[in-house]
C-alpha cells in the first residue's frame, strides 16, 4: 500500500517537471521579420523615415532579447502615392 502511493507520487512529481520543462519560453534563437510603415510629403523622405523606424524596431528586438548582434537580410520598400506618400519597409532579422 505504502509502495503503490510512493509510485504514484514519483509519476505526479515527474508529469509536472515533464511539463514545466516543455512549456518554458523558447529562446531568442529563431528569426523575425520586421516591419515598419511612415508617411512624407516626399517619397525620398517617407522611405527614409520608414528604415529609420525599422531600424528602431529591429534594435528593440534585439535589446529585449539580449542580443549583442543581429543579421538583417535584404530590407524591401514599397510606397503608394495619397495625399502623402506612404513608404512601408520589411526585413528579416537573425540573430
Amino acid at each position: 500500500m505504502m509502495l503503490r502511493k510512493v509510485v504514484i507520487a514519483g509519476a505526479a512529481l515527474g508529469a509536472v517537471a515533464a511539463f514545466a520543462v516543455v512549456s518554458q519560453p523558447v529562446q531568442a534563437g529563431g528569426c523575425v521579420v520586421a516591419s515598419a510603415k511612415a508617411r512624407g510629403v516626399v517619397e525620398a523622405g517617407a522611405n527614409k523615415r520608414s528604415h529609420d523606424k525599422l531600424t528602431r524596431h529591429i534594435n528593440h528586438w534585439a535589446h529585449k532579447n539580449g542580443l549583442k548582434s543581429v543579421h538583417v537580410g535584404y530590407a524591401q520598400t514599397s510606397c503608394s502615392k495619397g495625399p502623402v506618400f506612404v513608404c512601408t519597409v520589411s526585413a528579416k532579422a537573425c540573430p
